[in-house]
């Protein structure tokens, strides 16, 4: 079985690459779910076992077809590995959670390990991480994946998953001129002297902190939202709040620069299509160029974003990168790393930001009562910061993950506290 890997799957492939090659991790992320009591875990390795009997390619690998066109190699399922589950437990419920609960700064066993389980009981919480490989799955993948296991185990409902993926070696000329459209984009972008932080290479843990709004919060965060930004306008609105907040960060630290350069990851799959394409990569991006100087303006930052967003939907652009991506995976990873640095000028963007909605649709996992969901992504380095929101149950989490020696200790206090008080904001 052979699932042609598309030309956005060989651009994670690629940024996979880059994280390997600066500390040996990978580009993954891991998603955290909040349970009201302990799961077993012999219990719950036992389930996973069977689960994932039904889907083979969790255990694939990359390869290249006679045609050149990369796809995911799937192996029989006598050759299946067993998933790997970590089990701690803590005294109290801080911080220090996190750095257990997560393991985004241990590589994967071998190439074919794309899964771990983390249990966690810190105090009175109790936690389950998977820590996925981007490769395999993005971040609504995710939490569709733990959905469709809850089903399961629930029910004994398999999974309906399509892996049906042409390879899409035909229509050279409208690639070509994708690719020539995005090009063009990029040295716009890249010539704006954007700001960018300092990078440190090589191997630097990443680090994360969590900013939990509740129900009320998030009520009043929409609320003002749909006054300030418009209808359906949270996104532009809460990016908007996060460049305000970084900005004091930048400003403060006296970066150079006129423009702040950010991407922003977005997947507009209905929950039905997430569930059936559960596997590999389907978002697609929007590119937000800022001027430093108004960055302070909120009505300005809303105003600007939503005029260019509408902008690149109306030109094509998303549509545009997806085309022209496939031209890229004729090259090896290195060679893809090196044209995109390239284009990109080596180091694009000012931080990183998404914002996902729940594909968690079950009231437990397993015997217990969900209460949060959480996405703590490895921020790709360069930039080595980014801000990440996510939507579950009614309510907003938005976590800041960087990279150790990126930002001070006051500086990621300072931001914790800025966003915190998007929620109550008057």
């Amino acid at each position: 079985m052979k699932r042609y890997l598309t030309g956005i799957d060989w651009v994670i492939n690629s940024i996979d690459y880059l994280g390997k090659s600066q500390s040996g991790i990978g580009n993954v992320s891991e998603v955290i779910i909040e349970l009201q009591g302990q799961l077993d875990d012999k219990i719950l390795q036992d389930a996973l076992r069977r689960f994932l009997q039904k889907l083979p390619l969790i255990n694939g690998l990359p390869s290249r077809d006679l045609n050149l066109c990369p796809y995911w190699k799937v192996f029989p399922q006598e050759k299946m590995l067993s998933p790997r589950i970590n089990t701690t437990h803590l005294e109290d419920n801080t911080d220090s959670y996190l750095s257990l609960v997560t393991q985004v700064n241990e590589p994967f066993k071998n190439k074919r390990e794309h899964l771990v389980f983390n249990l966690v009981r810190a105090g009175k919480r109790n936690l389950l991480g998977l820590t996925f490989d981007h490769r395999l799955l993005d971040a609504r993948g995710a939490e569709a994946f733990l959905d469709l296991f809850q089903r399961y185990y629930q029910a004994g409902i398999i999974p309906q998953v399509s892996l049906l993926e042409p390879s899409r070696l035909n229509h050279w000329l409208e690639k070509f001129m994708a690719g020539r459209q995005v090009n063009r984009f990029f040295l716009g972008l890249s010539k704006s002297s954007p700001r960018i932080l300092p990078s440190y290479p090589g191997s630097r843990i990443c680090k994360f902190k969590i900013i939990s709004f509740d129900v009320r919060q998030t009520n009043h965060i929409i609320e003002i939202a749909h006054e300030q930004a418009g209808y359906l306008m949270l996104m532009p609105f809460i990016l908007a709040k996060t460049i305000q907040v970084l900005h004091h960060v930048f400003k403060a630290k006296n970066i150079p620069g006129l423009t702040y350069l950010v991407p922003v990851s977005i997947d507009t799959r209905t929950q039905e299509r997430v569930h059936k394409e559960l596997f590999f990569n389907h978002m697609s991006f929007f590119f937000f160029r800022i001027n430093a100087d108004k960055a302070g303006e909120f009505k300005f930052l809303v105003a600007d974003i939503k005029e260019q967003m509408y902008e690149q939907v109306k030109t094509g652009l998303s549509e545009a990168v997806k085309n022209a991506s496939f031209l890229l995976r004729i090259a090896p990873l290195p060679l893809v790393n090196f044209f995109l640095r390239l284009m990109l000028k080596k180091q694009f963007a000012s931080f990183s930001f998404s914002f996902v909605d729940s594909d968690y649709n079950s009231q437990k996992f397993m015997e217990e009562e969900v209460q949060n969901i959480w996405h703590l992504p490895r921020v790709p380095n360069p930039p080595g910061v980014g801000i990440f929101f996510n939507q579950f149950k009614g309510r907003i989490n938005a976590t800041l993950s960087y990279f150790e020696g990126v930002l001070s200790d006051n500086e990621v206090s300072q931001i914790v506290a800025d966003i915190d008080t998007i929620g109550n904001e008057g």
